[in-house]
């Protein structure tokens, strides 16, 4: 003798409502006589299998049987309203763990969800860390770099021929990049206007101007205005290093 689960199921409750949505059965209002019948089948099955049932299973038949038995039973018709239906707490049961069961599938889902995922421990970047400070006093914010930036367009527009020629550009942000690299090896700082000569075509300014944001952001050059209005400074930043160059 071995026990089994009945086709799987987890327990009677599990039998009940499979048998319940096979027959499409009212949770509500559930017909004692055939749901017992039907229930009363699955134990005789395996009684002929020689299968030892879980004890739940003989209980919850006997509890199918007593609820039976009671409604069997001739109804006073003036304690119609007062008495309880005997079905009652089996429907609350049946309920609670259609519940159960609906909440475990959505928990697996989730759960087969996150297994598909990685995380990734924090990494040390300890070692990046710089000890120098900013000076916050002499920064200047983005719209005061391009204000200067207008200033030279426009002073470049003011200073070009009427006719030019137009020729491919070859100048390209590493040059300019390197240019100011050249301007800081001998100097700590140079005045942004000192780049121009006002002579260079408008390409020119533009590709220094995009040079000087990417040191910027990269830590290679700071740059600084004393006061509002005056001219830009660039100096050597916190992540520039002369033997670099």
């Amino acid at each position: 003798m071995y026990e089994v689960k009945l086709d799987a199921f987890n327990g009677p409750l599990d039998l009940l409502l499979h048998l319940i949505q096979k027959f499409e059965i009212d949770i509500y209002d559930i017909p004692m006589k055939s749901l017992t019948e039907q229930y009363m089948q699955y134990i005789h099955a395996m009684n002929q299998l020689e299968i030892n049932i879980a004890s739940e299973y003989l209980v919850m038949a006997s509890e199918l049987l007593m609820i039976k038995s009671k409604l069997l039973l001739p109804q006073h018709d003036e304690e119609d309203d007062m008495e309880e239906d005997p079905r009652e707490e089996l429907v609350g049961r049946l309920i609670e763990y259609q519940n159960y069961k609906e909440y475990t599938e959505i928990l697996n889902d989730k759960k087969a969800e996150r297994a598909l995922l990685y995380s990734k421990h924090p990494t040390d970047l300890s070692h990046l860390e710089s000890n120098e400070q900013w000076d916050e006093s002499q920064t200047i914010d983005l719209t005061e770099l391009i204000m200067a930036y207008q200033k030279v367009k426009n002073r470049v527009d003011y200073q070009k021929p009427k006719s030019v020629n137009i020729h491919k550009e070859t100048f390209t942000i590493q040059q300019a990049t390197q240019k100011v690299n050249d301007r800081l090896v001998n100097e700590d700082s140079f005045n942004f206007f000192s780049l121009f000569t006002f002579n260079e075509p408008i390409e020119m300014v533009v590709t220094h101007f995009l040079a000087i944001l990417e040191m910027s952001k990269s830590g290679w050059v700071n740059i600084e205005q004393t006061r509002s209005f005056e001219d830009i400074n660039i100096c050597r930043g916190v992540n520039y290093r002369l033997e670099a160059n």
